[in-house]
């Protein structure tokens, strides 16, 4: 039985998750969070490349948390062997400094660096990228320089967030363990360890939301609540939905302060939170992660509902779990369960402790076995087959992760029927894939061409040119070895 987070038990009777008692720890959490708003700037909203929801398309600073982990645990092995340009998979292993220069300055303009420490940054990249054109460049200069670099990022990052953080860092010794190409060479581009950053897109053209949205808020979990009674609030709040949908994020944010005078005026507290809730998305998606973490803590703070508390909570810990700040993480992800399991929402207290499964996965640690299989327990309650998916997979990438090949395949059968369930190719394909990889590391190359296949017909379905060459190469990969 799980003993929950820092001695905090979760599990009642029915499997579903109690409400925090701590009232102290409550107020520390709060205190600490009053305070990471009080220090942080407001810059404003400006257009720049948004974190959308998929994972790929994001910093994913947890799969650089994950990549160090497992390279320094190679590093424990003691080998004279010189390290191989490619995996069996047939991934290479070598980086060019021109690429790693490219991802520190795309990096450094994501998580929106002041132009007085990007300018400092840029002079230690520039030192870098001086010496790596020489014939003769000195590795240990560049290094250094790097290093320097990084401080500032993470320095950076710990000011905003009110927490120390060393994820740039953690990034960097990730790529020192690899082999690294110190010929500058912008055209030599390993897309394994590329950093994916969204392209800008176009405004979106779409019909004016009607019926829909004048009845109900529709959130991907439950509905948040009703549209406010007042009729002026009513028609700021829709208009304000209306310009985040047709992607104009600054006039929706004008429009909802509009809203949330309004509420003032009337006394409507419960607008007030959803407005914060939606203010705050706005700032996640355009990575203003400060922003984001004061309006979803506001929205926390003026709403009984536990509907609202539950996304709110979800969405901060998502920001901390993205800056590698574990314990806050943890903490917003628990009081989500426990929000959550006040309105019976099994699916979202499924997905939390799924979540918080994958934080101790990447850490090494055993104990995240524990959460997916409560998670699990939840999800098989509910008909989210996308929930059950989801918790399947992440269970098969946690078995990978502890070296049991055979469970974590079975976990990716799981998630691929969950997900064929949820008609779902794109994830489907991608457990189809992840079973194929682990055959060909298995050197089962009829097993792996099989799921492989499996993987390029359901990829077929999707509009994921990267998927579908992805698979493609690899099976081509398959017959050379054939």
């Amino acid at each position: 039985m799980l003993n929950g987070i820092f001695q905090r038990p979760y599990l009642n009777n029915n499997n579903l998750v109690k409400k925090k008692q701590d009232e102290e720890k409550n107020a520390s959490q709060t205190q600490r969070e009053q305070q990471a708003d009080q220090n942080s700037r407001s810059k404003g909203l400006q257009y720049i490349e948004p974190r959308t929801a998929q994972p790929e398309q994001q910093v994913d600073w947890r799969q650089m948390r994950s990549q160090i982990q497992a390279q320094a645990r190679q590093q424990t092995q003691s080998t004279e062997e010189p390290m191989p340009t490619k995996t069996l998979s047939g991934r290479s292993t070598v980086i060019n400094i021109a690429q790693i220069l490219k991802d520190f300055r795309n990096t450094a303009a994501a998580i929106g660096t002041p132009d007085n420490l990007k300018e400092e940054v840029e002079g230690y990249l520039s030192l870098v990228e001086k010496q790596v054109k020489k014939d003769d460049a000195n590795t240990k200069l560049v290094k250094s320089n790097l290093k320097n670099a990084s401080s500032i990022l993470d320095g950076y990052i710990s000011k905003t967030l009110n927490k120390d953080s060393k994820v740039v860092e953690n990034w960097v010794d990730a790529l020192f363990l690899q082999q690294i190409d110190f010929k500058y060479n912008e055209e030599e581009i390993n897309p394994q360890f590329l950093v994916k950053f969204p392209q800008n897109t176009e405004p979106k053209t779409i019909e004016t939301p009607t019926e829909p949205i004048e009845q109900e808020i529709q959130t991907d979990a439950k509905v948040v609540s009703l549209i406010p009674q007042d009729k002026e609030l009513k028609s700021l709040f829709i208009q304000s939905k209306k310009l985040v949908y047709a992607n104009q994020p600054e006039k929706a944010i004008e429009t909802f302060e509009k809203a949330l005078h309004r509420a003032d005026e009337v006394g409507d507290n419960e607008t007030k939170s959803k407005i914060y809730y939606e203010v705050g998305r706005i700032y996640d998606d355009h990575s203003y992660f400060a922003e984001a973490l004061k309006s979803y803590h506001k929205s926390i703070q003026n709403t009984e509902d536990n509907n609202v508390k539950t996304k709110a909570h979800y969405s901060m810990a998502q920001i901390y779990d993205d800056v590698n700040q574990i314990k806050p993480a943890l903490d917003h992800y628990f009081s989500s369960v426990s929000c959550a399991g006040e309105v019976d929402n099994l699916s979202a207290q499924s997905t939390s402790l799924t979540k918080m499964g994958n934080i101790f996965t990447d850490m090494f640690d055993i104990q995240g076995i524990e959460y997916y299989d409560t998670a699990d327990a939840l999800a098989q309650q509910t008909d989210n087959a996308k929930v059950k998916g989801f918790v399947s997979s992440s269970l098969g990438n946690a078995y990978e992760t502890f070296g049991e090949p055979q469970k974590a395949l079975k976990a990716y059968s799981n998630a691929v029927k969950h997900y064929t369930d949820a008609d779902s190719p794109q994830k489907t394909a991608q457990n189809y894939l992840k079973a194929g990889d682990i055959m060909v590391e298995m050197s089962n190359v009829s097993k792996a061409k099989g799921l492989l296949t499996k993987a390029q017909n359901y990829a077929r379905r999707t509009d994921d040119i990267n998927l579908m060459n992805e698979i493609n190469d690899k099976l081509n990969s398959l017959e050379l070895l054939s």
